[in-house]
């Protein structure tokens, strides 16, 4: 597609103004609505609000009144020609317009246009289209290919098209050839790796589809650091971003000015922007205030308008460059949204991109120069859809997070004191701390705050920990300090996990159950679901795996069923539902909300080996699965992450899910034999 001016034919349904008998022009109303639909001019909604638009073929440009004086302004002088003769003037038109441009341009006037609906051509989940000046291009996980934007489903919106032409290269362009790979490969430190994790990156942004299971605020940090916390930026974040709008529409707001408990700071966003970067923010800025738009729908606020609500599926990602780590709560609701990269020490003021390579990037690229770019940006976006969003292992992000939640002069402190004790007064600690001169008496912290500061150390540094006595807690004593346990893993035993998707395994499953269920009486059924998401009214169960006997599992899979679940699992049901039978969970309050929104109502004694583990010990902070497995078994789980590798759940392999599913239950089923006899112990 080309900027250039629309050639208009001269066959015009209804001309915009008439002569009088009296030799007078006047523009009547309603021909005057006509030829604005002529002009291909109409109201429409596109995201949510009513625009004026202007649909050529499948191109839609969203307009202004004042853009639509000036195509109409456009026309006359370019076929006033075919009226030369009629005994008015160009001028006569112009003064008649001018006397009722108020009532034509009103907006009770232009409701009368005709209103079409605009269907907008939309990323899918496998699927990202860029909208080149010639041609768009489709990107899938296995083809990159040109298609005629007659041939798109849907409608293109302008500002989406990018203002310069591709083609496809006749062979792959090697690393030296493209400035912006090679300056990746630099930030990356030539680390395979990281420059994965960086390509992901922009895949990632690129892709203008919002998955709620994977949504995250990418945060761009430099990697180095000095014992102040003191980073000198210039590393290549903001060149970073700059690459990424040009491929995509990207609001670029200044981190300096940025306020998020201010309701304008957004205000420069658009529906149409699939990108928002906030560049250089400042210090001290909290994550959580993001948190709504990071996972929610996005809404927009103008002064003296109406605010714009764009909904999650249409709302932009977000990108943010800082020097200074983003304040952010400990937790699965800070992890879940927040993925953070740094940057090598390739760039500074050492070395500038500009003394590296010798030119400017953007603005001193010729023609091949942009399409190799294109085509390497296009390719991150493949690289992404095939292997998600990838985590590069941290540089100093632990280091620096610790600096910045305890303080460069506690954490000093405290390093002198566990040297000499393992069991730390908190009062007499903390006068120390305050009388010995470490930090001036302005920023000194509270008993309250220094306790907290010293709890984050802790656990920043490793430490395993408890505060003793356990009625008044006046001392932490450092428990373990030996060097870090070696758990076993899946990859070092044996495990007999099997998938159950199809009839016949499910034949097998129900006779293994008759028959140990048969001998063992006194036997347990551990349940756990995976599912797409934590909300059981919006979300779906993945699978069901089931543990009744040690290093064994049945994964019953969901996915092949398609609305005959019910009937699927229904063999399973009287083990399931048996009053007779004892089912263990971890978390059941969880499992329990899905299985009854699915008709599923689990009978007779019900074990949660979270609550079992709280009464074991209710001092200790945490009683996640994976954490007491390590605890009393000495067992390391799959992570999460790490199974999900950025995709949905719905994506990852039937054998590692059923691996993760079925690994959960062996460990509920033997965590709740060991909680069980520690408790009896007890009595």
């Amino acid at each position: 597609m080309k900027n250039e001016k629309n050639e208009i034919t001269q066959k015009v349904i209804s001309t915009p103004f008439r002569k009088t008998a009296k030799g007078r022009i006047y523009i009547p109303t309603m021909d005057f609505i006509n030829f604005l639909n002529f002009l291909s001019f109409y109201r429409a909604k596109v995201n949510g609000m009513l625009e004026y638009v202007q649909v050529k073929g499948n191109l839609v440009k969203i307009v202004d009144k004042p853009f639509m004086i000036e195509v109409c302004l456009d026309w006359l002088e370019n076929n006033f020609e075919s009226y030369s003769n009629d005994g008015f003037t160009i001028k006569d038109v112009l003064e008649s317009w001018v006397a009722k441009i108020r009532v034509l341009m009103d907006e009770k006037t232009l409701y009368f246009l005709p209103t079409i609906e605009i269907l907008l051509h939309l990323d899918t989940e496998n699927e990202s289209y860029f909208y080149f000046k010639n041609t768009a291009v489709k990107v899938d996980k296995y083809s990159i290919t040109l298609v005629d934007y007659k041939d798109l489903n849907g409608n293109v919106l302008e500002e989406q098209i990018i203002d310069r032409e591709f083609k496809l290269p006749k062979s792959g362009s090697s690393k030296t050839s493209v400035p912006f790979q090679r300056f990746i490969c630099n930030i990356s430190n030539q680390l395979p790796d990281r420059i994965n994790a960086f390509e992901s990156v922009i895949g990632y942004m690129l892709h203008r589809y919002q998955n709620p299971a994977n949504s995250k605020a990418v945060i761009l940090l430099d990697g180095t650091i000095n014992e102040l916390n003191i980073v000198s930026g210039g590393s290549g974040k903001s060149l970073f971003v700059k690459g990424l709008s040009y491929m995509r529409s990207l609001c670029d707001i200044s981190g300096k000015d940025f306020d998020s408990r201010n309701n304008f700071s957004f205000q420069r966003v658009s529906p149409q922007t699939n990108i928002v970067a906030i560049n250089d923010i400042k210090e001290n800025q909290n994550f959580e205030m993001f948190y709504g738009r990071v996972t929610d729908g996005f809404t927009i606020s103008k002064k003296y308008k109406t605010d714009v609500y764009v909904p999650f599926c249409l709302s932009p990602k977000m990108i943010i460059t800082s020097n200074y780590l983003l304040k952010a709560p400990m937790g699965n609701s800070t992890e879940r949204r927040r993925y953070e990269i740094e940057f090598s020490e390739h760039y500074g003021k050492h070395l500038t991109v500009f003394e590296d390579f010798e030119h400017y990037f953007f603005d001193d690229w010729n023609t091949d120069q942009w399409n190799e770019f294109s085509m390497y940006m296009i390719c991150c976006i493949q690289k992404y859809l095939n292997s998600g969003l990838v985590q590069a292992d941290s540089i100093n992000l632990n280091e620096r997070r610790l600096i910045n939640d305890v303080g460069i002069e506690l954490i000093e402190f405290l390093d002198e004191e566990l040297i000499r004790s393992k069991k730390l007064h908190k009062k007499e600690l903390f006068q120390t701390f305050v009388k010995g001169g470490y930090v001036s008496y302005k920023y000194q912290p509270t008993q309250k705050s220094f306790t907290t500061r010293l709890k984050k150390y802790l656990e920043y540094k490793g430490y395993n920990y408890k505060e003793t006595p356990s009625n008044t807690k006046i001392y932490f004593e450092v428990v373990n300090n030996s060097p870090p346990i070696v758990y076993t893993t899946i990859k070092d035993i044996s495990v007999d996990y099997r998938i159950v998707d199809t009839k016949n395994k499910m034949t097998r499953l129900v006779k293994e159950l008759t028959k140990y269920f048969g001998e063992n009486r006194q036997g347990v059924l551990a349940i756990d679901l995976e599912t797409t998401g934590l909300d059981p009214h919006n979300d779906e169960i993945e699978c069901m795996a089931l543990t009744f006997k040690e290093r064994t599992g049945f994964n019953v899979s969901f996915r092949m069923q398609k609305g005959k679940i019910l009937d699927f699992i229904q063999p399973i049901m009287p083990f399931v539902t048996s009053e007779t039978i004892t089912k263990v969970f971890h978390n059941a309050k969880f499992d329990l909300k899905f299985l009854q929104l699915y008709g599923i109502e689990i009978n007779g004694q019900i074990k949660d080996t979270m609550i079992m583990d709280y009464l074991l010990d209710p001092n200790r902070k945490t009683h996640g699965l994976k954490e007491i497995s390590k605890l009393h078994l000495g067992y390391c789980q799959v992570n999460y992450e790490e199974m999900l590798k950025g995709k949905s759940i719905k994506e990852v392999p039937i054998e590692e899910l059923t691996n993760y599913a079925c690994e959960d239950t062996d460990q509920t089923f033997q965590l709740y034999h060991y909680i069980n006899n520690q408790l009896n112990s007890k009595l």
